[in-house]
Order: structure tokens, then sequence, then C-alpha cells
């Protein structure tokens, strides 16, 4: 598999390039340069210094000239600016800066940051949680912005006296999950167990700041539970552990239903509707659920798994076993994957670098795969929006050396669409998509402690 993956380039610009401009644009200074660089592997890197100085005519008009290397820097009719290197071969590549910028001070400070290991986004936006090495988990309320951005710099947001904190888990948090109502969270942990927390923000006059409790702690597992998912509106939940197991909740009870067992530690897992062809001739219509906990929807689920081994396995909820499992593979473990029933896509990314795309209506084949630079691939989200004559699907990537992307995957691709940028050398380990209306925002944590929120 690592023979056939193409290699896409990296583009890396300095991360106060837009505060370059606007200095130069506002007239503090006459001139100003920021660097870029291309990378490709097994090719040379190619480095340049573009100069920011303002049009000899019209003063209103930044003008972007390399004085060194052979990159090109352009603005386009969109305010976005993109980059293209022709010694690598790079097309005009867009640099997106972030709208907004989440600091909570005492946990994102330079000199000594909180590594953020679990992240999500409620489904209405309105909040966000992260979960930290020590088994705590921060709630924080989010703030809109204009979709028109006047300028490229992020707006700052301090949220360090709006937190919401508590201390569900022993240990490094290991996954975080909104309930769609966004009012409720779930959490996983290294000490093996998942908990249920309320995620009500407090009233902005009485920013409260009292530690909130569990209100449900569920242990069954043997090892590190590492991730979780919620059917329907969150009776049944499901999880992953590296002891190899799937298994099925009753919320209100807390119990296990049932646990399905893949063939090695399972790293990473991802939800979603049953095949609309089911692999090998299985039966489409599963037998009815022998426990009442169950609700209907869980019959109708599947659990894509991705595997220390580097293979893929998918466990059917409804026939409550294994129906597929991938071939060998040496691309190291498979960390994240993604599935979308509805795209009939799955995405693996692995810790040796490999990005890999499979039509679920033909799991033996890869798509396609690929891979930049030798780092690990922290996590994988889809992205479909509307083109000129078909749907666009992309792939918003994180990765542990701190350079996420947006790969194009159909119906041209894989290419770099879009380096998303802001992030100084700390790796990104977690990334979140919500769409509203036809945009999207990217969201992204980081080892820096920060919390970065992109618009598309």
């Amino acid at each position: 598999m690592n023979a056939t993956a193409l290699t896409l380039p990296v583009v890396t610009i300095q991360d106060s390039f837009p505060q370059v401009i606007q200095d130069v644009e506002d007239g503090l200074v006459p001139l100003d340069k920021f660097w870029v660089s291309c990378y490709k592997a097994s090719e040379p890197s190619v480095h340049a210094k573009i100069n920011a100085e303002l049009d000899e005519r019209d003063r209103n008009l930044v003008v972007l000239k390399p004085s060194e290397g052979e990159v090109e820097v352009v603005k386009d009719s969109n305010g976005t600016y993109r980059v293209s290197c022709k010694p690598l071969g790079v097309p005009p590549t867009k640099v997106v800066t972030p709208v907004q910028e989440y600091k909570d001070e005492e946990r994102s400070n330079p000199t000594k940051p909180h590594r953020i290991t679990a992240f999500d986004v409620s489904p209405d936006s309105s909040r966000f949680a992260t979960g930290y090495l020590d088994g705590s988990v921060f709630l924080y309320p989010t703030k809109a912005f204009k979709h028109l951005r006047q300028t490229l710099i992020p707006t700052t947001i301090d949220v360090t006296k709006s937190k919401t904190p508590s201390r569900p888990h022993l240990s490094g948090v290991s996954s975080l999950k909104f309930f769609p109502s966004s009012r409720v969270l779930l959490s996983s942990g290294l000490d093996f167990s998942l908990t249920i927390l309320p995620a009500e923000l407090p009233e902005a006059s009485s920013a409260s700041s009292s530690r909130i409790q569990p209100v449900r702690t569920m242990r069954a597992h043997t090892r590190t539970v590492t991730d979780t998912a919620i059917i329907a509106q969150g009776r049944n939940i499901v999880s992953s552990s590296l002891d190899s197991a799937i298994k099925l909740w009753d919320v209100s009870s807390g119990e296990v239903i049932t646990s399905i067992y893949a063939q090695s530690p399972i790293s990473s897992m991802s939800l979603g509707d049953r095949l609309i062809a089911p692999p090998d001739g299985e039966e489409s219509i599963p037998p009815p659920a022998t426990d009442s906990r169950e609700i209907p929807e869980t019959g109708t689920k599947v659990v894509f798994c991705g595997l220390q081994s580097g293979k893929f396995e998918m466990l059917d909820l409804g026939f409550k076993k294994s129906v597929y499992t991938s071939a060998a593979g040496s691309t190291g473990a498979l960390n994240t994957i993604a599935y979308s029933q509805p795209m009939n896509l799955l995405a693996t990314g692995s810790s040796k670098d490999l990005v890999t795309v499979y039509d679920t209506r033909s799991l033996d084949t890869p798509l396609t795969s690929f891979k930049r630079l030798d780092t690990s691939i922290e996590g994988l989200a889809f992205i479909r929006r509307a083109g000129d004559q078909e749907s666009v699907v992309e792939l918003a990537v994180a990765t542990s050396d701190g350079l996420p992307y947006i790969a194009s995957v159909v119906p041209e691709g894989p290419m770099v669409d879009a380096e998303l940028v802001g992030v100084d050398c700390d790796s990104v380990r977690n990334v979140t998509v919500r769409e509203d209306s036809g945009r999207f925002d990217v969201w992204s944590a980081s080892d820096d402690g920060i919390v970065r929120r992109y618009a598309f």
C-alpha cells in the first residue's frame, strides 16, 4: 500500500504573515518580509522570503514580491492568499488562517502549555470541550463571528474565566463527544472508564466555575478506552478499547448490553449506518434485538474499527459480529478512522503518515492513498460541499507535525486544497467539522493548548 501512495507537497508560511501585511497596509512600516517554505518528500526543500510593500501608485494595495527563492504568493479575488512553487510542482494552494483562537491562559501558557488530548464541539456550535492528560475536562462557550472577514488576523478570545471544570478521570482523557442535544457530554479515559457529564453553560451573569460531577460512570473495559460514539439521541452509546472490544452500553443503567471483539486492539472507531450492500453476501436484515435496553436504531449501525495491527475491521451492531476485515497492512497502527455512509466513503489515517480512502461498496481496493512528511495522522473528518456540477468531498487532516490541512479527494484528488496555518510546530491531535447552511467550520485543538476555528 505504501508503494502506491501519492506524495503530496507541504506549504508552510510564517504564522504572523497576516500581521506583516496589515502593518504595511496601515502604513506602520513601508516594507516588511515574511518567509514561506515548501517541502516534498525525497526532494530538496524550497525556502523563500516575500517582500510586502505598498504599490507605488495605489497606496491601498500591498504588493507581494519574492526576494529569495522560487515561490509565489498571490491574493485572489476572494481575499484568500495562495502559495505556489514551480520547482516542487506545487499549484496555487490556499493558506487559511483561523477566524478565532480560544485561549485559556491557565492552560495555554506558552512556557508550560497543557496538551489537549481530546476535543469536541457541540452540534449547535454553542460550546466546546477539551480534555487533558491529568483527567480533567473543561467546557467553554463559543462566540459568533462574521464570515466576511476584514482581516486575516484571527480574533483571540480569552476564555480563562468562562470555563466549567470537571475531573471525571484518574488519568488522560482519550475522547469527548457531545450528545445531539449539545447539553450532555460523553468522555472516556486511559483509566478504562466512560462518564456522562452535564454540559450546560453557566448564565453569563453568574459565570460560575464550580466543578461539575459525572452523572454516571461506566466501567467494563480492561484497557484504555480509545473512542466513543452516540446512537440516535443517546440512550445507547458505543465504546472501543485496546482490550479489542467494542461495547454497546445502556446509558440509563450504565450497563453493557453486549460486547463484540475485533482481531486486535482497537485504536480508533467510527459509527454509521449499515452498508446498503453488505459484504460477502451477508444477510441484510439482522434478527430482532433480544435485550429491551437496545433501541431500534442500534440494529441499523456498523462500527469501523482502526486496529493497532494496521488493519481495519467492520463490526455489525445488529448481527453482533465482525463482518469484514481488511488485508494485512504495513502502515502502522490506524490512529484515526472516518466513515460516511451517505458518501459511501471510508478514510483511515496511520501512525506512518498514510491516509487511505475507500469506496465502502468495494472495500478490498483503495480509491486512493496519500502521505506528506514523516508524521502521524491524528484525526480525520469528511467535508462535503456543493460543487459546480457535483459534490466535492474533502478531508480535514490533523497531524502530529503541527501542519494540519484539507485534502481534496472527490472528484479531483488527492491534492492539498488548503493549509491550515497558525500552529507553531505543536502537534494537532483533534479536528472536527461543523456544517451550517452550506458553510462549514473546521475546528482544531493542539498541544499548545489553543483551540482554533477556521471558516469556509
